[in-house]
């Protein structure tokens, strides 16, 4: 009772709020639909714009399922409920348009084209791989290539009025001091030019290519995102857009419920690994601001720069928008590693762990290899030869080899801390009426962070891992990790109990001489 209440409260607010009230009989084409931000974007909207048109969403096969499955799918998922009992009706608005960004024309067909072009007035573009460590070749073929192709289908959309592009904070991460502004590549780095090697160049070969392009940028992903905005600000600044940065997107704070989240891909994995006992050293600065932006704060502010981007002439330049926390609302690694492990050891364990939580940040490459030995690798060994002997699968290894893939691909984001510039984030939210701040709040003062991390370590045993929540099971973690705790002291006492019974004779002696 308490959520339909909420929710027609939220829907009565949508009929005096700017934003909303935009977006009624407007018809969107949204690629990347299946992704966090994609279907996050795509719930808010059904929820909070009753008047919105459809939602032509992109979509392709995937695994043996048709995209009209996936989506049955999708829309079967938790983040849905509140649309799903509340406004049924909202869902049939939805429409599933065959296609993949890597096709030539987003391999839709002539009807669909025809659908999206004659029929859409915003475009969102969120379809990217967003995994770090993807070739090259990929990377640009996705995030460089699809975009191409969007901005084609853009110019071909005959009553469009805002396309947004979701870049990432990250894509200049090579400076230290970022502006919401684009920023110039140099000649080497020709996006179109870069795209014909795709066509005819071997991956091997391609391959090599790699380090020379990346120079001091981390990793494809943010060396594709400053391409991807080099080429729209190359040949797409005729179209109505906007480009949206977002940091590293977490959990929920309030929207659909406090820590919502549905996927391992940056911190939510780390934390997974951490409260299980296996992450226990990260190579790291404690004292550098973890850049987290709630994903519910992400979306509200993407649907207003949709809204604000068609109030813009088209012939002046496209605006840049950082949705980014460290520089106005700084919450260390240190503050939210203390957090983290006060959550997995004391508070919610999980029901199975590998051991006790702890982790660490080491400043060395020296000190990380120590540490991985003492830490990981034994540990390790020690696992898979007891399971060996019990007649089990041996995991920990393989397991282990994951999780330092995950995290090397993370340190270059823990080692290191920027200063994003906020003008036209902060300009946004001064235009917004107070119905409209209510109800797409994006103001990051207004997190606490104390709260923030706790609910999404909780997001991660509930939606991630699936737990059983009930207070029975947390009884029974919290005496697992009693045991595992005083296991740990055994074995230290043991083990300086051996090294005094052999090192006693050894110091007498040396004594009486």
């Amino acid at each position: 009772v308490k959520l339909f209440i909420e929710e027609r409260a939220s829907m009565n607010l949508s009929e005096t709020s700017q934003v909303s009230q935009f977006y009624n009989g407007k018809n969107i084409f949204l690629t990347g639909g299946t992704g966090f931000l994609g279907k996050c974007f795509m719930e808010k909207v059904l929820r909070s714009c009753p008047g919105v048109g459809n939602i032509y969403m992109l979509c392709r096969g995937k695994r043996g399922k048709t995209p009209q499955e996936r989506m049955d799918k999708l829309f079967a998922e938790m983040l849905f409920d509140n649309v799903r009992e509340n406004f049924p009706a909202q869902i049939k608005k939805v429409i599933p348009v065959v296609g993949d960004v890597l096709e030539e024309g987003l391999g839709l067909s002539e009807e669909d084209e025809k659908l999206v072009t004659e029929n859409c007035h915003v475009i969102i573009h969120s379809a990217a791989t967003i995994r770090f460590d993807d070739h090259i070749k990929l990377s640009l073929q996705l995030n460089v290539g699809g975009t191409v192709k969007m901005v084609e289908i853009a110019r071909k959309t005959k009553n469009l009025i805002s396309f947004i592009h979701i870049s990432t904070a990250y894509a200049n991460c090579n400076l230290n001091n970022i502006e919401e502004r684009f920023y110039e590549m140099g000649p080497e780095y020709d996006p179109l030019k870069l795209l014909e090697l795709c066509e005819w160049m071997d991956e091997d070969v391609m391959g090599s290519m790699t380090e020379p392009l990346l120079r001091d940028r981390p990793n494809t992903y943010c060396l594709t995102k400053a391409l991807t905005e080099a080429y729209l600000f190359q040949h797409a600044t005729d179209l109505p857009l906007g480009i949206f940065r977002p940091s590293i997107v977490g959990a929920s704070w309030k929207e659909p419920a406090p820590g919502w989240i549905d996927n391992y891909n940056g911190p939510s994995g780390l934390f997974v690994a951490v409260g299980k006992g296996v992450l226990r050293i990260l190579e790291g600065d404690v004292t550098k601001v973890a850049d987290v932006i709630p994903i519910d704060h992400c979306v509200n502010m993407l649907i207003v720069v949709g809204w604000y981007t068609s109030t813009l002439p088209v012939e002046d330049k496209p605006l840049i928008y950082h949705c980014t926390s460290g520089t106005k609302h700084p919450f260390t690694w240190f503050k939210l590693g203390t957090l983290l492990l006060e959550f997995f050891s004391q508070q919610e364990p999980y029901n199975e762990v590998f051991r006790r939580p702890a982790v660490n940040f080491a400043t060395s490459k020296m000190e990380l290899a120590y540490w991985k030995l003492i830490s990981h690798t034994i540990p390790a060994y020690l696992a898979d030869g007891a399971a060996k002997v019990s007649g089990s699968k041996p995991v920990m290894r393989r397991a282990y080899d994951k999780v330092h893939k995950a995290s090397e691909t993370f340190t270059f984001f823990t080692k290191r801390e920027w200063t994003w510039t906020s003008e036209n984030c902060d300009m946004l939210w001064g235009l917004l009426s107070e119905v409209d701040k209510k109800l797409y709040n994006f103001d990051v003062m207004e997190i606490v962070w104390e709260q923030y991390y706790p609910n999404f370590f909780r997001g991660t045993k509930k939606y991630l891992l699936k737990e059983d929540m009930s207070e029975d099971k947390l009884v029974l973690a919290k005496q697992r990790q009693m045991r595992l705790k005083n296991m740990t002291h055994a074995c230290v006492a043991i083990f300086l109990a051996s090294v005094l019974y052999f090192l006693y004779p050894l110091l007498l002696g040396s004594f009486r001489s």
